[in-house]
């Protein structure tokens, strides 16, 4: 592991090879957030490196936060950094599957980074980890939506914080979210040189509960 320093949210980070190191993407995600006064708990998928509940409980002393990743090299990278930070009392690590062993389970907030680029831009230096890591499904968006959807079934009506690509999803498909019973913000956005990066948040409406 290689041990990096961000000293904007004043936390250090050990990362392995194989774990997703923070880029552009995890740092709008973060700057993203908004935490009430009142949030206590926090569920954050897919959470690689750890840096976003890690930054957040640093910052946010009455926070306790579940992270999930179904890559145990990511969940053993997590508890080293939640202990590298003194958080290891408020950040408990689950290694499964987005939040399908927690069903009916209503945090505060859910924050997710997840995997958004469409299958058409893979290529043979992608490593499989890559691809897991990277890619959201044929049209990108699969991943996310499927969270979604489990949201609506379960009934999880909290806020909700993920990202989209424009290389997979653009402004004009906030519809088909909201036709799945959820209000939708884009409240944050970054531009490459090769795609745009928008943050939404959204929750799911009181008619659809």
């Amino acid at each position: 592991m290689v041990r990096y320093n961000f000293p904007k949210y004043k936390i250090e980070l050990e990362i392995s090879k194989d774990v997703y190191y923070p880029e552009e993407d995890s740092f709008l995600l973060l700057d993203s957030v908004e935490l009430m006064e009142d949030f206590q708990l926090l569920l954050e998928i897919g959470g690689g490196s750890g840096i976003i509940s890690i930054a957040l409980a640093r910052n946010n002393p009455k926070l306790r936060c579940i992270i999930t990743d179904i890559s145990l090299s990511a969940t053993k990278t997590m508890r080293r950094n939640s202990e590298l930070n003194n958080l290891n009392d408020r950040i408990d690590i689950v290694c499964m599957d987005k939040m399908h062993a927690l069903r009916y389970f209503c945090p505060d907030i859910i924050v997710w980074n997840p995997p958004y680029l469409p299958l058409e831009e893979v290529t043979e230096s992608f490593s499989n980890e890559d691809r897991r890591i990277l890619f959201g499904g044929r049209e990108g968006h699969e991943e996310a939506y499927e969270l979604f959807d489990y949201l609506k079934q379960n009934g999880i009506r909290t806020n909700f914080y993920t990202l989209f690509s424009s290389l997979a999803w653009d402004k004009s498909k906030l519809h088909e979210l909201e036709n799945k019973g959820f209000s939708i913000q884009i409240i944050g956005e970054r531009k490459f040189f090769f795609e745009k990066i928008y943050s939404i948040k959204s929750k799911l409406s009181d008619s659809d509960v």
